[in-house]
């Protein structure tokens, strides 16, 4: 009993010291990070803002930045003019979009991130994209949670204070439900701490109790590991030009839609889904007869995503963060054309929008444009037409109150 004391002391003492060291050393690159960071670095589409809690954390820190959560729409029309960061960013408003997501974000990925950021996102508007296609049966895959989430972000959701303890658990259930088909000897630690954390026995607490110091050391050195590759970052890739913010205008609305229609009629006169000329092209195309009714099979109606999204709104409950959350939809031409069940998609809308409304969260639905031309560039995402009405529900949710 004695020695085991002696142990307990000494690893109480080694975190203590431990803990100064790292928390001085961090507060020295965040300082440097903060003189380094610029407005539209909102608009950097890489991992590196994507797993970097810091550097999330200097765009919600700025008070004119509106996060953006998403995922693949983000990338796949950054070459049109509706698309947030072209349609808002020195041009037409008084906030900075921060976008944030790519291929293969989904709730959980998004949800360990929140975690991450902590008390960053407490009272802040935020916006998240709610895509159909992540509530398919087989929901995220493990492929999907390493390449896109971190061994730092889940360390920052576990030792988020603001998380409940049912939340943490519940959370580390799902990460240790998920098959994981290659070994990744990060992930592999931080699945330990989630199954202790996930089970509830008095062997499994006791030892998630007498580990948490070497868990919380790992975390803070990887907390100063993204300071210093931040830095870095920031460091190689400086504001060049200078940066007027605008002024906040007033917007046509109907004006910018008929822009937006013009442009869409143009750009997708080849196919009669109303998708991209060159997303077809490249994607649809090619086995247009074997797609038909391909789909008559698949449905939204079971999918563990729903109790990741669950998880992820009750991480904003608890955090305090007040979303806007975009209820998308499909092209109803193409899913109908892949015999994908309107029934069934419907449903979907609805069951989103009474998620979000029992937690008193907003929710703007576009359900209602699934038949559109141009609402999307082609089977899923917002396309030209789509990023108009998007655009104008976060201009109207922004400036609210403000």
């Amino acid at each position: 009993m004695r020695k085991f004391k002696v142990l307990v002391c000494s690893i109480f003492i080694v975190t203590i010291i431990s803990g100064g060291l790292l928390f001085s050393t961090q507060s020295y690159y965040e300082g440097l990070i903060s003189k380094k960071y610029y407005d539209e670095f909102g608009e950097n589409l890489t991992v590196q803002k994507f797993k970097s809690p810091i550097l999330q954390s200097m765009g919600a820190r700025q008070g004119d930045n509106l996060l953006m959560f998403g995922s693949s729409e983000f990338v796949h029309t950054i070459g049109y003019y509706t698309q947030p960061i072209k349609f808002f960013n020195g041009k037409k408003d008084g906030f900075q979009i921060n976008l944030i997501g790519k291929g293969g974000y989904t709730c959980l990925v998004h949800a360990a991130n929140f975690g991450a950021l902590g008390t960053e996102l407490k009272e802040q508007k935020v916006v998240f994209v709610v895509s159909p296609q992540w509530f398919l049966k087989g929901g995220v895959s493990g492929k999907d949670i390493e390449a896109n989430s971190s061994e730092l972000q889940i360390y920052g959701f576990l030792f988020n204070r603001k998380i409940s303890l049912a939340t943490k658990q519940e959370f580390s259930k799902r990460i240790m439900s998920i098959h994981y088909s290659k070994t990744n000897k990060n992930f592999d630690i931080i699945r330990e701490y989630c199954s202790l954390y996930s089970n509830k026995d008095l062997i499994s607490t006791s030892k998630r109790y007498l580990l948490t110091p070497y868990y919380w050391i790992r975390y803070e050195l990887l907390v100063l590991q993204d300071d210093i590759t931040s830095n870095k970052y920031l460091k190689s890739n400086p504001k060049l030009t200078k940066y007027i913010k605008p002024l906040r205008t007033n917007i046509n609305w109907n004006d910018e839609l008929k822009k937006a229609s013009s442009i869409a009629k143009s750009k997708s006169n080849n196919n009669e889904f109303g998708m991209d000329n060159i997303a077809y092209n490249n994607s649809f195309k090619k086995n247009l007869k074997k797609t038909k009714g391909s789909m008559k099979n698949d449905s939204y109606k079971i999918s563990p995503e729903y109790e990741d999204f669950k998880l992820l709104l009750d991480v904003c409950k608890e955090e305090g963060i007040k979303p806007l959350f975009l209820n998308i939809p499909v092209n109803g031409k193409w899913y109908d054309y892949a015999g994908f069940n309107k029934s069934d998609r419907l449903a979907y809308y609805k069951r989103i929008d009474n998620m979000i409304n029992s937690y008193g969260f907003e929710v703007a639905d576009f359900s209602k444009y699934e038949n559109e031309d141009h609402f999307l560039m082609d089977d899923s995402h917002i396309g030209w037409k789509g990023w108009i009405h998007v655009n104008e529900a976060v201009d109207k949710y922004y400036n609210n109150n403000k």
